[in-house]
This record gives C-alpha cells, sequence and structure tokens, in this order.
C-alpha cells in the first residue's frame, strides 16, 4: 500500500467522524418572553432548528427574574405583555451596565409603522410581525447575533452529488442553503474556481454552476470537514424554490402560531 493510499483510507475513516464545519459551536441560549405558550412554542422550535437553545417566560418581570441568573445571548419578546410591555423590558435591560450587550428583538401583531420606528429609536435589534416568518425571524436572529451575518438558512443534508470532469470519488452535499452548499471531498478545488456540480432534491435533479468560496484539506483541523464552500452563480428560479421550500419544510416545526392571540 503506498503512502498516498494510506493516507486517503486514513482520512476516509476519519470524515465520517468529523461535524461539519461549525457544527461544534457551543450552542447560544435565546430567552423568549410571550404570554401566548403557542407562540412562543412556534419561535422557540425555529430557534431549535436554527442551531440556538432557548428558554421561554411568560412576562418581563419573568425575565428579569430569569436573566439575573443566567444571561442569554438574546432576548425575543412580545411587545403587549401583562405587566411592562417589550419596550419597557428592552429598556429595563438596557439600563442594567452588565447587561447592555444583550440585544432585544421586538415582536409584534400590530403593524403600526410608528411602533416599528419607536422599536428602531430606543435601540432594539429588531422588529418583526407575527405570527413570526422562518426566514424573516432567521435573518433577524442572524444580524443580532453574529459577527457575519446569513441571509439564508443553511441545514445539514447528506445528498450525493457530482462535480465535472472524471473522479472516482464520491462526494456528497454536507450543507445546503438557496444560495449555496459545502460539498465534502477529499480533493476539494481551490478558491476562486468554478465547476458545474449536481445533486437529486425531491426527485428533482438540481444542476448548477458554482464558485468556491473555501476550501479545508484534510489537514486544516479535527474542527473542519474537508471539502469546500461553493455560491451558486446561476441557479434557476425553479430550483431555488424547491431548495427554498425543502429548506422550510425542515425548519419548520409543522405548528403554525396562535393566530388569535
Amino acid at each position: 500500500m503506498t503512502k498516498k493510499t494510506e493516507k486517503k483510507n486514513k482520512t476516509t475513516n476519519t470524515m465520517e467522524k468529523r461535524a461539519p464545519d461549525g457544527a461544534v459551536r457551543k450552542k447560544r441560549f435565546i430567552l423568549v418572553v410571550d404570554n401566548s405558550h403557542r407562540d412562543a412554542g412556534f419561535t422557540g422550535l425555529l430557534l431549535q432548528n436554527f442551531g440556538y437553545n432557548s428558554t421561554m417566560v411568560r412576562s418581563g418581570e419573568e425575565a428579569l427574574e430569569f436573566i439575573a441568573t443566567a444571561v442569554p445571548a438574546l432576548v425575543i419578546t412580545e411587545l403587549v405583555l401583562p405587566g411592562m410591555n417589550g419596550i419597557d423590558l428592552f429598556e429595563r435591560i438596557s439600563q442594567d451596565p452588565s447587561k447592555t450587550a444583550v440585544p432585544v428583538i421586538i415582536q409584534t401583531r400590530f403593524t403600526d409603522r410608528e411602533i416599528e420606528d419607536r422599536c428602531r429609536r430606543t435601540g432594539c435589534a429588531g422588529c418583526l410581525n407575527k405570527p413570526v416568518q422562518t426566514f424573516e425571524l432567521y435573518r433577524a436572529v442572524q444580524q443580532a447575533l453574529e459577527p457575519t451575518p446569513r441571509q439564508n438558512i443553511r441545514i445539514p443534508v447528506n445528498l450525493k452529488a457530482s462535480l465535472e470532469g472524471p473522479s472516482s470519488e464520491a462526494v456528497f452535499v454536507t450543507m445546503l442553503s438557496d444560495d449555496g452548499l459545502f460539498v465534502r471531498t477529499l480533493d476539494p478545488h481551490p478558491a476562486g474556481s468554478k465547476h458545474t456540480v449536481s445533486f437529486i432534491l425531491e426527485d428533482r435533479i438540481i444542476r448548477a454552476d458554482a464558485v468556491v468560496l473555501y476550501a479545508y484539506g484534510f489537514d486544516d483541523g479535527p474542527q473542519k470537514e474537508p471539502g469546500m464552500g461553493m455560491k451558486f452563480l446561476n441557479l434557476s428560479p425553479v430550483d431555488k424554490d424547491v431548495i427554498q421550500n425543502y429548506i422550510r419544510e425542515k425548519v419548520h416545526p409543522g405548528i403554525t402560531p396562535d393566530e388569535h392571540h
């Protein structure tokens, strides 16, 4: 057995044990404040499927008691609450020197522009209308928490794929969004190179040109899955709809928020 073959076999065995890039990051938790158990549960399940932990309380007073012992990465609160409202809660949090870094997103069923403007003026991280929309919530949370916010939801998958050109090696799509994908491969192409990638999703062949944004080799560390992150260059509208619907079904918890709060 040659050294090259030996290294490839070792790599193949190790790849199954590695988590996708970023999957080993410690999950941060988000505090959801809402006196509607159904709405809070819906938001909490979405956050879980986005990769965050969440805890739910029913009032601003309960939220302050919770924050006094465990500071969340983010607070998502209903505007209308028993006792203090969501903006009052935000102001109480922002007045505490030890909690000023905690961003707050307001959710409300009111569509009054004045309410949204007031949220912005007071410094809230966002103002979302109810019932909460999956992609809007994802983008708001990303904007509030992440140093490099993502606009598109990524989900883990395990889809056999192919790249153009002769190759005896099987490649797999392990992360997917409607903007791009991560292709697991032992022989990643260099950043900036363009390739045609194909895979089957919902009984449809998705085929698109994509550019390599970054690539990880086997020797880049145990937290990096060998492969390459790619951005779609010419995804058709039909294929984009198929991917978006697939992602929505995976992250959507299968319930709907309470329409009659």
